[in-house]
């Protein structure tokens, strides 16, 4: 495609290296990529200075800020909205370059659905996810301080792929997702007890065993967002469990 497409994308970023060449050359077709990294501490700028993007840093405390700064330094009228790990496929490019050259009346925000990956194998027992992605700049904005969300003030045209377009899905890959949150969680629970001097490991790894076997080999992982909240939940219970036991064999050793 030699011509640009004339869309402003913007991808949310933090420690993306894995997946983020794959993600940037999905899109190298659209006219100007801009970047809302929080501060990663990986390869991701790197790779994206690569790609000649616009790169945005976060506050670190109001994720708001850069997100209205790249709607107000976006170039082109239309916004494409892309989270971390997602890959767009050549086909999708085509249904948003079409769309945006003929635009249904009235609906200047369009929807797409999105696959879900995990371990580049596809969970077909999981819902397609259905999101509101392309719109032009004055008709929607975000709505989370901490997200992609957006809210739209009018009608949304809805892209839902058919036999003759199998390829004109957003591709989200999970698994990066949920090292990420893995590793969040330990590292809150670390802060917890910086301040005791002897902790049992059992306490950090006996929980996040429960939440791996919970939400991958119970399988809780095909329930979306709600198997996720599931699993979660158990880990909770058990980094319980394991603070009662800690504090009981304090209270034996006085």
């Amino acid at each position: 495609m030699e011509e640009k497409i004339k869309v402003s994308a913007i991808l949310k970023t933090k420690n993306n290296e894995e997946k983020l060449c794959e993600t940037l050359e999905s899109i190298k077709d659209f006219d100007e990529i801009i970047i809302l990294d929080e501060h990663s501490s990986d390869d991701t700028i790197e790779i994206a200075k690569e790609y000649k993007t616009k790169i945005i840093y976060a506050d670190k405390n109001d994720f708001s800020i850069a997100q209205n700064q790249a709607l107000a330094e976006a170039q082109n009228d239309w916004i494409f909205i892309l989270e971390e790990n997602e890959i767009i496929p050549q086909k999708l490019i085509f249904e948003i370059q079409k769309y945006i050259l003929n635009p249904k009346k009235g609906k200047n925000c369009v929807s797409f659905y999105q696959k879900s990956f995990y371990l580049n194998k596809e969970i077909k027992s999981a819902l397609q996810k259905k999101c509101l992605r392309l719109f032009k700049k004055e008709c929607a904005q975000f709505v989370n301080d901490y997200s992609l969300d957006i809210k739209t003030n009018g009608k949304i045209h809805k892209i839902k792929p058919n036999k003759n377009s199998k390829n004109a899905y957003i591709l989200k890959y999970i698994e990066a997702d949920i090292l990420k949150a893995m590793m969040e969680i330990i590292e809150k629970d670390k802060n917890l007890f910086k301040q005791v001097d002897k902790i049992a490991s059992s306490i950090f790894y006996k929980p996040l065993f429960t939440f791996l076997f919970w939400y991958i080999l119970k399988g809780a992982m095909f329930d979306g967002r709600r198997g996720f909240v599931f699993s979660q939940k158990k880990y909770i219970e058990q980094l319980i469990l394991q603070i009662m036991i800690l504090e009981k064999g304090n209270k034996n050793d006085l």
